[in-house]
């Protein structure tokens, strides 16, 4: 019995082995790309910064100085920039609310800054923006003069919004507030601009303002001495305090 075996073709033929060669090139190059990819980013990230664009609405804050400050601080630096360490540096800075801060390549740090807007000094020391949020800047470089409000600490808002409405209510009859404070039992004291304390107490604060608002012509005319302050927190009526009467000095005698 004769067995006859049939020949098999071999499967490494040319065009196979060319193309597991063109794969393995083809997958070598990728990889090679791509590694240059990943070093050419970090080179970027790792490229030193150039030059400080600083933008900005700016009321308080002097661009050139803290422009100065960012160059001196970053420009040049051959280590990788953080965008979080740049912005917590510019959160350090006095007038300083919000930031935002990019980086453009090739070597430009981008910075947008808004300021604080103040509108009353808190606690003699510290400033209120128009949120109620307390902030520190120094309150000689303020550009206008501001009313001053005062409180424990958490009373910011409720003593901001008083303030707006206190003040409302006397602009209608040109008298003008400068001082509210409120204490620990929640009870408010105003000052107008003329000098005058009124003591508001805890409950009904503008039908109190209200009442000094209508007494106060009878009040003015009682006295010819200044008043000092006006003590509302009664059911009806008030209590006055007038300055003492000026001493006169004696007239020597010849």
């Amino acid at each position: 019995m004769t067995v006859i075996r049939s020949k098999q073709k071999t499967p490494y033929t040319p065009a196979f082995v060319g193309g597991v060669l063109f794969f393995l090139l083809s997958l070598a190059l990728v990889c090679w790309f791509a590694t240059r990819v990943v070093v050419w980013v970090q080179d970027q990230q790792n490229a030193p910064i150039r030059q400080v664009k600083l933008y900005g609405d700016f009321g308080h804050i002097q661009p050139k100085q803290l422009h100065g400050k960012l160059q001196q601080q970053f420009v040049g630096n051959f280590f990788k920039v953080n965008v979080d360490q740049v912005q917590q540096f510019l959160q350090q800075q006095p007038w300083v609310y919000q930031v935002a801060v990019r980086k453009q390549w090739p070597g430009t740090l981008v910075v947008v800054v808004t300021e604080h807007s103040p509108v009353a000094v808190w606690n003699n020391d510290y400033l209120l923006n128009k949120k109620g949020e307390v902030f520190k800047a120094p309150i000689e470089q303020l550009n206008a003069k501001l009313p001053h409000l005062a409180g424990p600490k958490g009373s910011e808002q409720d003593a901001l919004t008083m303030f707006g409405n206190v003040q409302s209510l006397l602009k209608l009859h040109q008298f003008e507030a400068s001082k509210l404070a409120v204490s620990e039992r929640f009870a408010w004291e105003l000052q107008l601009s003329n000098g005058i304390a009124l003591k508001l107490g805890r409950e009904d604060t503008l039908k109190r303002v209200q009442r000094f608002i209508d007494l106060y012509p009878a009040i003015s005319k009682h006295k010819t001495e200044a008043i000092e302050q006006v003590d509302l927190r009664y059911d009806t009526g008030l209590a006055v305090r007038f300055a003492p009467p000026a001493v006169q000095p004696e007239k020597r005698k010849a």
